[in-house]
């Protein structure tokens, strides 16, 4: 099935050159061929943990400028692939999974690509599974079909297969050395399957992916492309996605929507613009722009808020990222006029927070006794003396009479309550529903 002969809408490889998304390209008339027609275009991602994290976003983005410039999107998931585990850059051997594991994980990554692609729509992006194919593959057909157009020699030669030979302690299995035979049959696959003529990825994959191109040149001598983007540093210095808590990763159960829009907000000055253009699809205009403003009024972080809403719409959705967004305000600044009753989840994964029960609001709450039961104060006494001090707000509210009993009518929208001892400890408290 060929692809369309129609016009691309823009020069797609000279938007990631000028957005710093290019590391290595295969030198076969890419750009030339990009311009003139529409072209297949292929990244796999490996379903081996049951979320992505914030790296593998990177190729994902160069799958998705592709068919924004009006290229056919291809979304691999390695169901059978996975089953090995790619050993490039890897100290010691994978973990072996089981198929249903490996299904599992599959479909969580299928959802959490569906953030940056669409999969609808007049050029819609296609998904598939390697395991479709590869668990049709006979041992004969791979080693007749696929496994005679590679030396051994030229196997050892790659840097991540090398590391791991001259490792005594670790070593690899004939598995893992493997794994790159197997991507490349992909590529095949792809290539006499859907007219696939270019394949993306990160730079680690570079080797990967050139063991494809070559496949392709020597089974059905034909020219197809590879393209790799660079591993993003930090100019700060600082290593890209990791927190305190470990990776930054897609699936909300394991980064909360509100870590993963703070994780943005706290980006460096230095690194704001890198990260716009890398992980946002913003006209490069629109960021000059901002990092204008940023430059102009540092405290402003109006650089660091743009990046932080657009990183976590693609991830989790506009209505997830306008409710964090008015959570992170409300917490840091801009005071509760800007919550909504949406955005109570995200101020609850922010602080902490405790459920009360309808009919203790509706007595009257003691400040006293919230305080310490929240464990906001070690006793009645410390609690009397903070409220005396001015140093208690409910809802931004300063409560100077420790007497004074909370009801619902201080409540937001009836059922929230939001205690701040001093500048900056909070708890939540929420009425059980």
């Amino acid at each position: 099935m060929a692809s369309e002969a129609r016009p691309p809408k823009t020069n797609v490889i000279a938007t990631l050159r000028e957005r710093g998304l290019i590391s290595q390209i295969t030198e076969s008339g890419l750009e030339e061929q990009a311009n003139r027609e529409r072209l297949t275009v292929y990244c796999g991602f490996d379903p081996s943990r049951p979320s992505l994290q914030i790296g593998n976003v990177v190729p994902m983005i160069l799958l998705a400028h592709f068919q924004r410039a009006g290229h056919r999107s291809v979304v691999v998931v390695g169901g059978g692939t996975g089953m090995i585990g790619d050993p490039s850059f890897k100290s010691d051997e994978r973990q072996m999974l089981t198929a249903e594991q490996v299904a599992h994980n599959a479909e969580r990554v299928r959802q959490q690509l569906s953030g940056y692609l669409d999969f609808e729509g007049e050029n819609p992006a296609i998904m598939v599974n390697n395991l479709d194919w590869l668990g049709k593959m006979t041992l004969i057909e791979y080693l007749r079909d696929i496994g005679k157009h590679f030396t051994i020699n030229h196997m050892m030669a790659k840097e991540s297969v090398k590391s791991r030979i001259e490792s005594r302690e670790h070593g690899i299995s004939y598995a893992e050395f493997s794994y790159m035979i197997l991507q490349a049959a992909d590529y095949l696959h792809l290539f006499d399957a859907l007219d696939c003529t270019v394949q993306v990825g990160g730079n680690d994959q570079w080797g990967n992916l050139t063991a494809g191109v070559e496949l392709i040149r020597k089974t059905r001598e034909a020219h197809v492309h590879a393209l790799t983007a660079p591993l993003i540093t930090s100019p700060s210095g600082a290593k890209l996605g990791k927190t305190e808590s470990g990776a930054l990763f897609l699936d909300p159960e394991m980064t909360t929507p509100y870590e993963m829009y703070q994780y943005w907000i706290n980006t460096d000055d230095r690194d704001v613009g890198l990260y716009l253009r890398v992980f946002t699809f913003i006209p490069l205009d629109e960021i000059a722009a901002l990092e204008r403003q940023q430059a102009e009024q540092p405290s402003s972080r109006v650089a660091q808020r743009r990046l932080a809403w657009e990183i976590t719409r693609l991830v989790h959705g506009q209505a997830v990222a306008d409710g964090v967004a008015a959570a992170s305000n409300a917490l840091f600044g801009a005071g509760l006029g800007s919550l909504t009753e949406a955005s109570l989840p995200y101020l609850a994964q922010a602080v902490p927070t405790s459920e009360i029960a309808a009919s203790a609001l509706a007595e009257g709450l003691s400040p006293l006794d919230a305080l310490v039961q929240v464990g906001m104060q070690p006793s009645k006494g410390a609690a009397r003396r903070l409220i005396q001090q001015g140093g208690l707000y409910v809802n931004d509210e300063r409560w100077s009479d420790p007497e004074r009993a909370i009801t619902r009518d201080q409540a937001l929208f009836g059922r929230a309550l939001l205690l701040r001892a001093g500048k900056n400890r909070y708890h939540l408290l929420l009425v059980e529903e």
